[in-house]
């Protein structure tokens, strides 16, 4: 491999780990942070933008209460597997196969992530009217609030307030 190659395989990682560990801390379209402890019955515009009740509200506060030490143990492993992953790319003794393993890791930590915060995700989805599903769906297809995978309910604590 020459050291075009290298460098530009270097500079995507470098991209990649800083893209990962940007949306890590909520700020990125993709895979949020962790739940900001206390926000959850204050969504802003998503709960605006959905029009929801005191009992959703009330309801969504629960269901991400009951969530919490979960998400928070699973955002810790993502954290440290990250962490693992971000030296190992710094050490020139790492071998490619160790660095493959520690991504390999890492993405699976953020998986089970976004899987706890997606099972939320579907949990409040049952609170909603039919309209309010509408809406959420209708800002999920123009990239607004709640548009599951990135910023508002679905994922970051970014955008709409991070619900989840």
């Amino acid at each position: 491999m020459n050291i075009s190659k290298i460098i530009g395989w270097s500079a995507g990682l470098a991209l990649a780990l800083t893209a990962t560990v940007l949306a890590a801390q909520g700020f990125g379209p993709m895979l949020g942070g962790g739940h900001r402890k206390g926000q959850a019955a204050n969504c802003g515009p998503m709960t605006q933008a959905l029009n929801l009740t005191e009992a959703q509200q009330a309801n969504l506060k629960t269901l991400t209460e009951r969530h919490q030490a979960a998400l928070d143990a699973e955002q810790k492993v993502a954290n440290e597997a990250r962490e693992a992953m971000r030296k190992a790319m710094q050490d020139p003794a790492v071998s490619d196969a160790k660095v493959k393993e520690l991504h390999a890791n890492a993405a699976n930590a953020m998986t089970a992530v976004m899987l706890e915060r997606r099972a939320m995700m579907r949990e409040f989805e049952a609170y909603l009217t039919p309209d309010q599903k509408a809406t959420l769906d209708k800002q999920r297809a123009q990239g607004g609030p709640g548009q599951g995978m990135g910023q508002g309910m679905g994922m970051g604590h970014g955008g709409a307030g991070g619900c989840f």
